[in-house]
């Protein structure tokens, strides 16, 4: 065959970029995929864009020079809190939360700050204040024990980082008691209870309810008067220390 009858044809122009608006609409839909599969698998704290919670929070500091100082101030507000937009991320998706808080239902909304949650495996990872925390694991089962600090260097009130977080009351139900919302669903977690110790008390509850997440929180993070030469050592008389509760009051799927 003489190499003068070979016809090279070329691609248009046209034709290259309708390929390529093709590849770039198969990957969004491979994207919206990924989305759906994180949000069918973590049931106690669904990932989704457009939810909002609202809370009551309950939120006492302490601060005392001496034993008989009162130095405790209570702050009573509102908390919202909205899944602004998810980002493709290694390993699926990252979901971006806005926070903001007010006094009362009057007064507006004021924006405060950003966390993030995503899936790593069978993780579920928030970030609070730029510190990773392992809040749960997917699928929940009683008893479950897991270290809470496995992407932080935190250390803790006994002085370690590793903080192992337990699940129990899967699938019980839940009643939030300041504000009486009631879920037929939930499983609690208890990421530390130390109150015996003479020295601080750490007690750290989260509870989650199926499809809607966190319904309560509380924790108290206590330093007790520490000096034996204090009349109110071994009292467990707090020193420094933050006492919070929060209560879920109205949310939105």
């Amino acid at each position: 065959m003489s190499l003068n009858c070979v016809k090279i044809v070329r691609p248009k122009f046209e034709d290259i970029v309708r390929y390529g608006i093709v590849m770039a609409f198969l990957g969004l839909l491979g994207i919206s995929c990924d989305s759906d599969r994180v949000e069918k698998n973590v049931n106690y704290f669904p990932l989704r864009v457009g939810q909002t919670w609202v809370y009551d929070v309950e939120e006492t500091s302490i601060t005392r020079a001496a034993c008989t100082d009162n130095g405790a101030t209570t702050l009573n507000y509102q908390l919202l809190v909205e899944v602004v937009d998810s980002i493709p991320a290694d390993q699926g998706f990252t979901y971006r939360f806005k926070r903001s808080k007010r006094t009362s239902a009057t007064d507006p909304w004021l924006d405060f700050e950003t966390w993030t949650a995503w899936l790593i495996g069978n993780r579920i990872v928030v970030s609070e204040g730029n510190i990773s925390y392992v809040k749960l694991l997917a699928p929940m089962t009683n008893d479950l024990v897991w270290n809470g600090n496995l992407y932080n260097n935190r250390q803790e009130l006994n002085g370690k980082n590793e903080d192992d977080y337990k699940s129990t009351l899967v699938n019980q139900q839940y009643v939030v008691g300041s504000t009486g919302l009631s879920f037929g669903n939930s499983v609690s977690v208890v990421q530390n209870d130390e109150q015996s110790n003479i020295i601080y008390r750490d007690s750290r509850l989260e509870v989650y309810a199926d499809q809607v997440g966190l319904v309560y929180k509380e924790s108290y993070l206590l330093n007790y008067f520490a000096n034996s030469q204090l009349p109110c050592f071994a009292q467990k008389r707090t020193q420094t220390g933050i006492i919070y509760k929060q209560s879920l009051r109205e949310f939105s799927k």
